[in-house]
């Protein structure tokens, strides 16, 4: 009995279910890229990839959809591929959420099979970022043209407590939408309130990129004892440890520098960018950035150069 050859098998995929297809069809081609990746060796995966005939940058994103639902529980996965739109750049704006958010969005119907994406976004950006969503159903208009046409002051002789202020911002809220105006927080447009969003949009995008470049299913094969040298013991934590520790870690399971840079010299990049656009530490972001300049300005990680400006012009962020 012969074994089937992967490339054919994947074409066999590929050929019954195209990424433009139905969200079930988009769902099994991105899983089985997923298993792919990390079943084959990277150069017959680079091969599976060239041949496939999808753009690279749409086989990255249904790979990283593959990932995601991957992790899902599977009691619940079926549930959750059931609620989704089918439109594989919507599902992967979605797998910026945790495997358990996307369960919670499609349980809630806050995703659902229209969802558009720039409604996923503008979830995604709720969950993730809830500080910086704008108040009652505004998310997503700031920057359109309007006109300030009210000023509410609070005379220095009266004082609030928080659940007044809240039932007097509910109020409002209720009046401006029977109106079909929009209320805002005092300094909701200021520059540091506006820089502060710009930088957590960053964050987003750069988190999604180390997710994206440092998968559940490579850290579970990472050996325990190097987890245990590091203390690390779930995925999460590799994500959100400090530099040091994160590149300490991912040298040792590689085995050697030059290994770290060919293997992930992306996923380094984008944990740079990730705590730079973190921390409100100035001299801290100072350092980082004064970091990444050396990195991207040595001749020999052109190649990194190149995608980081790739994902900073896709994703909007400018540097």
């Amino acid at each position: 009995m012969t074994t089937q050859d992967p490339l054919q098998s994947f074409q066999d995929l590929l050929a019954a279910n195209p990424h433009t297809g139905s969200v079930e069809q988009v769902v099994k081609l991105s899983l089985g890229i997923a298993v792919a990746a990390e079943t084959l060796d990277r150069s017959a995966f680079g091969i599976l990839r060239d041949e496939s005939g999808i753009n690279s940058k749409v086989f990255s994103k249904l790979k990283v959809i593959g990932e995601t639902l991957n992790a899902v529980d599977d009691k619940k996965r079926g549930d959750v591929i059931k609620g989704l739109p089918a439109s594989y750049s919507t599902i992967h704006t979605l797998c910026a959420l945790k495997p358990e958010e996307l369960v919670t969005a499609v349980k809630s119907s806050a995703v659902n099979r229209k969802t558009s994406v720039r409604a996923a976004e503008k979830y995604v950006k709720q969950v993730r970022f809830p500080y910086l969503a704008a108040t009652g159903d505004d998310i997503g208009t700031q920057g359109s043209k309007e006109e300030e046409l009210f000023g509410i002051h609070c005379p220095e002789s009266v004082v609030l407590n928080q659940d007044s202020l809240q039932g007097l911002e509910e109020e409002l809220k209720r009046i401006c939408q029977a109106y079909g105006m929009v209320l805002r927080k005092a300094g909701s447009t200021k520059t540091t309130s506006l820089k502060k969003e710009d930088r957590a949009l960053k964050e987003l995008v750069w988190r999604r990129m180390l997710e994206q470049e440092l998968t559940l299913q490579w850290f579970q094969q990472v050996p325990d004892q190097i987890k245990k040298q590091f203390n690390l013991r779930t995925h999460e934590e590799l994500l959100n440890t400090p530099l040091r520790s994160f590149t300490g870690f991912l040298v040792n399971a590689e085995g050697s520098r030059d290994a770290f840079w060919d293997s992930h010299g992306k996923a380094y990049i984008a944990k740079l960018h990730l705590e730079q656009e973190k921390t409100e530490d100035k001299a801290q972001r100072f350092n980082l950035k004064r970091r990444l300049d050396d990195v991207l300005s040595d001749s020999r990680r052109s190649e990194l150069l190149r995608w980081r400006n790739q994902i900073a012009n896709e994703s909007g962020v400018f540097y």
